[in-house]
């Protein structure tokens, strides 16, 4: 990331997150007398893992949630993924987290709060809607509305984003992507057997790449091949989105309409915008 850049980003997001600081300090004021939310923090941050676990050969996915290459990807890719390797027991895909903005950081915290089994569903959902929820008016309000088509109740979703040791777990898995592995854009790709990495993909333009890496790595190539899905769209720009990207900040609920939780739920966000400030302050100063 350009210095200049990262500087900038850093010090406005830590900015940012202490002139709200009131904001979060208020938000117990908001809580209603109903029946508090647990999150269940060990299922929330428990693997997120598409197929048989002991498949032989781990694909790890790191994704954002606002990352249009990665919607692609869950769209076209995805589904014959599952047919060729996934479904066959031959891969298990892995998904980790790494938002790009603190939007993406929401909608991640908000999607581990359900149950393991409804994750998948819930993560298919929020891509295929990304477009709507992400450019709405109001986007953490539509995303939301979003996850309660997931069966989340809006109790749920604002005791989620409240939830620190789930903030802080998707902290570290952004930063440990960044530090250890080199991520630096959405969607990369890690192909492993065993304890052996085989290939990293970051830059991932045709089906055919994946599923060739994947035969590489010892899978069985599909005896009869479905019509090669669609490239992405987007084939004149980089097929991903790159971490240095600063994307508009959502716009917070309007008081009047919000409900009587906003409070808990801008809070969420306040803590989110300042843990990314933290995250890019970090890896400055590890440069």
């Amino acid at each position: 990331m350009n210095l200049h850049l990262r500087n900038s980003l850093a010090a406005a997001l830590v900015a940012a997150g202490a002139l709200a600081g009131t904001m979060v300090a208020g938000a117990a004021s908001a809580q209603t007398a109903d029946a508090p939310v647990t999150i269940d923090v060990a299922s929330a941050t428990s693997p997120r893992v598409l197929g048989d676990v002991k498949a032989p050969i781990v694909l790890e996915e790191y994704a954002s949630f606002t990352c249009p290459h990665c919607a692609h990807f869950e769209e076209a890719f995805l589904p014959q993924l599952k047919a060729d390797f996934i479904d066959t027991g031959q891969v298990q895909l892995v998904f980790h987290d790494f938002p790009l903005d603190q939007l993406a950081f929401a909608a991640e915290m908000a999607a581990r709060c359900l149950p393991p089994d409804r994750y998948t569903a819930a993560k298919g959902l929020i891509f295929k809607t990304q477009a709507q929820w992400e450019h709405a008016d109001d986007p953490l309000k539509a995303l939301q509305q979003t996850l309660r088509l997931g069966g989340m109740s809006d109790a749920t979703f604002t005791a989620c984003l409240s939830n620190k040791p789930l903030q802080d777990f998707i902290t570290q898995s952004r930063l440990d992507a960044s530090e250890k592995l080199g991520v630096d854009g959405t969607p990369t790709f890690f192909i492993k057997k065993g304890d052996a990495m085989v290939e990293k993909i970051d830059n991932l333009r045709e089906y055919s790449q994946l599923s060739d890496a994947l035969v590489k790595a010892g899978a069985k190539a599909p005896a009869n091949p479905a019509p090669t899905p669609a490239a992405d769209p987007a084939a004149s720009t980089p097929a991903s989105t790159p971490a240095n990207s600063t994307p508009a900040a959502p716009a917070a609920a309007p008081a009047a309409s919000a409900g009587p939780n906003t409070g808990l739920i801008v809070g969420g966000i306040v803590a989110a915008l300042v843990v990314l400030g933290g995250i890019f302050m970090l890896t400055r100063r590890k440069k």
